[in-house]
C-alpha cells in the first residue's frame, strides 16, 4: 500500500468500519490481499461498544457472540491479542426466562424441567407435543414467525416463547417477520425433518448439525474485538474520513476522501465493498442513477431501541439473577421487552457487591418509549423490574444508549430488497453490498458473511 502523494493502491476498498467492514478486511489480510476501510466516525466498531467505568462494563450493542462453528472460531483467534481476552459465559447463564403472568418461569430444557414447568399450561403443552403430527407447509410458502408458530406449536407457545424471543433478538413483529429469513433451521426441520421436534431430534444425533454452540464475550467488553481488529489492521484503517466522490471508469472504482485535517485523497479499486447500514446507501456520493437504485434501502425498516444499563447492590434485588436474563411477552403488557443479567453472564461487569443489568425498550412494539428522556426511560425501567426481580432502591450505576435505527426488519416482502440488491450488483461490476441488513444480523453472521466472501 503506498500513501505517497496521497493515492492510494489496494486491492479492494471498504466503507464502513463496523463489524461487517473489520470481519471483511481481516479476512482479506489473512488471504494476503490488500485493502483499505474508511469509516466516518472516530473510531471503528459500529454498533460494537462497551462503556467502562471504574469496575462497570456496559455494553451499548450486542451482548455476547454465539459460537457456533469451527470457521468462526478459527477467524477470533486468528486476531492478535483476542484470544487471552476471550471470557466464556458461565453455567448459570444458560437459564433463559420468560415472564408470565407477572413472574418469570425458566425455559425448560430438559423433559423433566418441561413436565415440571409453569411457563406453559398442561394444555399448551400437549399442544406443542401435537406438533409431531403437523404436516409441513409447502415449500416455497412466504409464512411469517408468528404464522409459522401458531401452526405448528399452537397459541400459547407462540404467545409465551417465539413472541418474546424475537423481541430479544429482532426488537420485531413476529406477524410481519419472514421465518425462511430470520430462522432459516427452523424452516429447514420442517421440510427436511418434518417438524422441529422431529429435526431437533435428528440434529442432536447427528453431531456435525449443531444446535447450539458457547456464548462468550471479551473481560473488557465486546469492544475488545473491534478495537483488536482495528489494530491488527493497521494503516489500512481510516478513520474520520469524509468520501467526496466515488465513481467508476475503465474497470475500477474510483474513490476521494478527506481526512480529520481535510487532506485529500484518492484511490483506485477493482472492488467496492460497503458495509455501512442499507438505509445510509443512497447517502454515499456515487453518481445520480445508482444513488436512484440505493435508494430504495432506505425503506428498510430500522425500529428505535434504547438499552438502558442499570448497576445495584446485590442486597437490592430480590430475584437470584441465575441466568442470561428474562424476555417479556406482549400480552404481559409490561413496558419493557426484556433485561439481560450481564453481571451474571460475564465476570466483572461491576464491583463485587453488585451487579449489572441490561433493560431494552422499544422496538417494534413502542417505539415511541425507545425516544423518550432519560428519567422517563429510567422511571419505566424500574417500575417493571421492581414487580417482575424485586428491585429496590436507586441505582448506583447508569448509563444509556438511544439506537435510533437498531436493528433491520427481515419483513415478509424482504425477497424484493434482496433482489434488488443482486441486480444492482450484477449491473455495477465490483460493487459489494454487506452488512447485517444482507446475511443476518448477529455478529456471528456477519463474520460467516465475511468468511464466505467471494469477489
Amino acid at each position: 500500500m503506498d500513501d505517497s502523494n496521497n493515492k492510494v493502491s489496494a486491492k479492494t476498498c471498504i466503507i464502513g468500519a463496523g463489524i461487517s467492514g473489520l470481519a471483511h478486511a481481516w479476512q482479506l489480510k489473512r488471504n494476503n490481499e490488500e485493502c483499505i476501510i474508511l469509516e466516518q466516525e472516530a473510531q471503528a466498531g459500529g454498533s460494537i461498544s462497551s462503556l467502562r467505568s471504574d469496575k462497570y462494563v456496559a455494553e451499548e450493542g450486542p451482548h455476547s457472540i454465539q459460537l457456533n462453528s469451527a470457521e468462526v472460531e478459527d477467524f477470533l483467534n486468528s486476531i492478535p491479542d483476542l484470544q487471552d481476552s476471550m471470557v466464556e459465559a458461565k453455567p448459570e447463564a444458560n437459564n433463559r426466562f420468560i415472564v408470565r403472568d407477572g413472574q418469570l418461569h425458566a425455559v425448560p430444557l430438559k423433559p423433566m424441567a418441561l413436565y415440571k414447568s409453569k411457563l406453559w399450561s398442561f394444555k399448551g403443552k400437549l399442544r406443542a407435543l401435537k406438533e409431531w403430527f403437523v404436516k409441513p407447509g409447502p415449500a416455497d410458502n412466504q409464512e411469517s414467525i408468528a404464522d409459522f408458530a401458531r401452526r405448528r406449536l399452537g397459541d400459547e407457545l407462540y404467545n409465551y416463547g417465539i413472541n418474546p424471543m424475537v423481541a430479544g433478538i429482532y426488537a420485531g413483529n413476529p406477524e410481519e417477520l419472514s421465518l425462511r429469513l430470520t430462522f432459516p433451521k427452523l424452516l429447514a426441520f420442517e421440510q427436511e425433518h418434518g417438524g422441529l421436534l422431529r429435526g431437533i431430534k435428528n440434529a442432536k444425533k447427528d453431531k456435525t448439525k449443531q444446535l447450539g454452540g458457547h456464548t462468550i464475550s471479551f473481560r473488557k467488553g465486546m469492544a475488545e474485538l473491534t478495537e483488536k481488529l482495528a489494530a491488527a489492521l493497521g494503516k489500512a484503517l481510516h478513520t474520520s474520513t469524509t468520501i467526496k466522490s466515488i465513481s467508476r471508469s475503465d474497470d475500477v472504482w474510483n474513490v476521494t476522501w478527506s481526512d480529520s485535517e481535510d487532506n485529500e485523497h484518492e484511490g483506485s479499486f477493482e472492488e467496492l465493498i460497503l458495509t455501512i447500514p442499507a438505509h445510509r446507501l443512497s447517502s454515499l456520493p456515487f453518481e445520480p442513477y445508482i444513488r436512484d437504485e440505493l435508494r430504495a434501502f432506505i425503506a428498510i425498516e430500522y425500529p428505535p431501541v434504547s438499552v438502558l444499563s442499570l448497576g445495584f447492590k446485590r442486597s437490592d434485588v430480590d430475584h437470584p439473577l441465575d441466568g442470561f436474563g428474562f424476555l417479556v411477552p406482549e400480552c404481559e403488557n409490561h413496558k419493557i421487552l426484556g433485561a439481560l443479567f450481564t453481571s451474571s453472564t460475564f465476570p466483572e461487569r461491576a464491583y463485587e457487591d453488585e451487579v449489572m443489568i441490561a433493560v431494552f425498550m422499544g422496538g417494534t412494539r413502542q417505539p415511541a418509549l425507545a425516544e423518550k428522556d432519560l428519567n422517563t426511560l429510567k422511571a419505566t425501567a424500574m417500575a417493571d423490574l421492581q414487580k417482575l426481580i424485586g428491585v429496590r432502591g436507586e441505582p448506583t450505576f447508569m448509563h444509556h444508549k438511544y439506537w435510533k435505527k437498531a436493528i433491520p426488519q427481515y419483513t415478509l416482502d424482504y425477497d424484493e430488497k434482496l433482489e434488488q440488491m443482486k441486480q444492482i450488483e450484477m449491473s455495477q461490476p465490483g460493487l459489494k453490498l454487506a452488512g447485517n441488513y444482507r446475511t443476518g444480523i448477529s455478529v456471528t453472521a456477519c463474520i460467516e458473511a465475511a468468511l464466505n466472501y467471494q469477489a
